[in-house]
């Protein structure tokens, strides 16, 4: 953008911008470093010409396998290709032109490439963003207004997709509850029908089988004593409730090998509530010389949205 260009380049290296606006909001820049333009030696831009090189090369042999594929499909049939290949055929159900393809980062131009193709073609190969798909046409529908009966299973598949969020936590939270009250998670799961699993002993940052994350997901399992209950908790995909049959404290040497990380994850933890109060001033400062306007009521109905 021409304001920030004429700022970074107008100021010498420690300096710092007055607030510069450009069609992506308000931004104030340090320069921190200013080098003379030159012609660059082979030294200096060798490790980003191979690593340029290194990527195209691998670009261009993922084509030219993608359309060996095609080409083999079309003498024997895609899904024999694939098998023989050790791939993986997926058959997808009709999708507009717009739709967003599971499992493909961009499938925009193989969408565009099916819609100007026929039924029964030969396969085809497209870029997805992050290498390359074949695919075949193998049947067409004009667009229209389906029937109830055509879209029935969709809307069950919606309507349990809404549904199993609130069956999820009110089940898990039920199995925590009754875990609680007879104080013996392996009786509460008998009864409700849930599955008994162990792990070995974690850390915080530890991942454990359908809980992923404890950091995240479940932090205050570390708060509890052995023997103790964990509420009811909910991963998105799965209701867990916990309960700590050991618990091992670190020692004098593993605390003193992980003093640097603790150390340098504080700092950064300073540095962030350090920069929230430069910000907030920055900002005050500024609203109250009538550089910048503040939208409280946007403010509000963006913080209500967030907590929401």
């Amino acid at each position: 953008m021409p304001p920030f260009e004429k700022a970074a380049f107008g100021l010498e290296a420690g300096q710092i911008s007055d607030l510069i606006k450009t069609q992506f909001g308000y931004h104030i820049i340090k320069v921190e470093e200013k080098q003379t333009a030159h012609l660059k030696s082979l030294d200096e831009v060798k490790a980003q010409i191979l690593a340029t090189l290194t990527r195209q090369g691998e670009a261009d042999q993922q084509a030219s396998f993608a359309q060996q594929i095609a080409t083999e499909a079309a003498k024997s049939g895609l899904a024999k290709t694939a098998e023989a290949r050790h791939l993986q055929v997926v058959t997808t159900d009709y999708v507009p032109q717009n739709a967003v393809l599971p499992g493909l980062p961009d499938g925009a131009k193989m969408l565009t490439m099916a819609f100007s193709g026929k039924p029964g073609a030969a396969a085809q190969v497209s870029s997805t963003g992050e290498g390359f798909a074949v695919f075949q046409v193998t049947d067409s529908k004009p667009a229209h207004a389906p029937a109830f009966e055509e879209y029935k299973t969709h809307l069950v598949d919606d309507f349990r997709e809404q549904q199993l969020p609130q069956l999820l936590a009110r089940k898990t939270n039920e199995l925590a509850d009754k875990a609680h009250a007879e104080n013996n998670l392996a009786q509460a799961a008998k009864e409700l029908g849930a599955t008994i699993k162990s792990s070995d002993l974690v850390g915080h940052t530890g991942q454990v089988p359908d809980i992923g994350d404890l950091s995240a997901s479940a932090p205050d399992l570390f708060d509890l004593k052995v023997g103790q209950i964990s509420k009811g908790i909910n991963t998105g995909h799965s209701g867990i409730v916990a309960k700590i049959s050991e618990k091992q404290e670190p020692t004098p040497e593993e605390i003193t090998r992980s003093f640097d990380t603790t150390r340098e994850a504080l700092l950064n933890e300073r540095r962030e509530q350090m920069f929230a109060v430069f910000v907030t001033a920055l900002t005050d400062r500024y609203e109250k010389s009538g550089g910048i306007r503040m939208n409280k009521r946007a403010q509000t109905g963006l913080a209500q949205g967030m907590q929401s």
